[in-house]
């Protein structure tokens, strides 16, 4: 993965993601981290269809933007779920006196 090149066009783009992530969905995340995205996007967008970054630049829209921000946000809820069900199948073990391995491992590194 190369570092995004900086550009007006993704200055611009790069706010809109984290605007919409901060306004919508109250997430923070970095410039350099909603740059690599939007970049990785469009590097996607352009090798699906054959074309040049420059021409798939149309194809990364507001309403795009938008999706990712949401696409986004869905990811977070779901891993902090998983790590919160996690957390709590961990706690009802240890209740019982059952170990989990896996956990037992990651705690002792």
């Amino acid at each position: 993965m190369t570092k995004a090149r900086r550009s007006p066009w993704l200055d611009e783009r790069t706010a809109l993601l984290i605007s919409l992530l901060a306004d919508r969905h109250n997430l923070t995340v970095t410039e350099d981290a909603a740059r690599q995205d939007i970049s990785d996007d469009l590097d996607h967008i352009a090798r699906l269809m054959r074309i040049g970054r420059q021409a798939a630049k149309m194809y990364l829209t507001e309403e795009v933007i938008s999706d990712m921000a949401d696409r986004i946000a869905a990811a977070v809820a779901e891993h902090q779920t998983t790590a919160v069900a996690e957390h709590q199948t961990t706690a009802v073990a240890q209740h019982q006196g059952v170990v989990d391995l896996d956990t037992e491992r990651r705690r002792r590194r």
